[in-house]
């Protein structure tokens, strides 16, 4: 489940933003970042990030921040990857993030994971019970004090190795993210990157494990699964649409078949 937090009418020291409860997480990538500070807990399975040419592999139990506007990519190792994460922003985070020794983006050793699981459970208690009228002061004081308690005795635990930079999948990787709701083609592929389409093709399954069309389903399908908790007024019609769909009716049959139920489904359930 992912909720994206209605933002306060003033801004907080700190903001809670997102939230993400027993969420089955799909491969991400960030070329620009995202404009929010980000703590994810692994519940389950294994999963990878990768940022600034290295790798690190998060395990269940083990913590991952990401800093605002870092490129990045994180893709899951195991196909029952699963994790609680928390979005904030605010102009405290970055004085207060660096004196809990949380200095750098990457995998953290956390030694007391219940700290995690019981702050996300509360967000989600205030969120769907609160005042209106207090709840992003409840959920600020609330966000803080899940850091504070974050902190002790966590540790950096450093990249395990060294990822090759390849400038081809980059750009391959660049143009999806930011062409995911309209047609996309090999051709304007092969001709972002200029390489030869078949080619192009076997870099792309060799670096990232599967074809470049089934990446671009499962991005535009990623969107969706955002989109239909962010805008609970558009129909699934408009939310086909804006994740570069033409069909409603095969975008429900993709969805059904890549999450397991149909995009009303998802939408009530969340």
């Amino acid at each position: 489940m992912i909720l994206s937090l209605s933002a306060p009418m003033e801004d907080l020291p700190i903001n809670l933003r997102l939230l993400g409860i027993d969420h089955r997480q799909e491969p991400i990538n960030r070329p620009a970042g995202l404009a929010l500070y980000q703590w994810f807990l692994c519940v389950k399975g294994k999963g990878e990030f990768i940022s600034d040419h290295q790798r690190s592999v998060v395990s269940e139990g083990q913590g991952l921040l990401i800093y605002p506007d870092i490129p990045h990519i994180y893709r899951s190792l195991s196909e029952d990857w699963t994790v609680h994460f928390a979005g904030f922003d605010g102009p405290v985070c970055s004085s207060l993030l660096h004196s809990l020794s949380m200095v750098s983006s990457g995998v953290y050793h956390i030694p007391h994971p219940d700290i995690f699981k019981n702050a996300i459970e509360r967000f989600y208690r205030i969120y769907v019970s609160g005042d209106p009228s207090s709840k992003g002061e409840i959920l600020s004081v609330e966000c803080y004090r899940f850091l504070l308690g974050l902190s002790r005795d966590i540790k950096y635990l450093s990249p395990s190795e060294l990822v090759p930079e390849n400038e081809t999948l980059r750009l391959a990787l660049d143009y999806l993210e930011k062409n995911f709701s309209r047609p996309v083609t090999l051709t304007d592929l092969s001709d972002i990157t200029g390489l030869a389409k078949e080619y192009l093709c076997s870099v792309f399954k060799k670096e990232m494990d599967q074809t470049i069309m089934h990446y671009l389903l499962m991005l535009r399908i990623s969107h969706a699964k955002i989109y239909l908790i962010q805008y609970p007024d558009k129909k699934v019609t408009e939310i086909s649409k804006m994740c570069g769909f033409e069909s409603p009716s095969y975008f429900g049959k993709l969805f059904r078949r890549e999450v397991g139920m149909t995009p009303e489904q998802y939408r009530k359930e969340q």
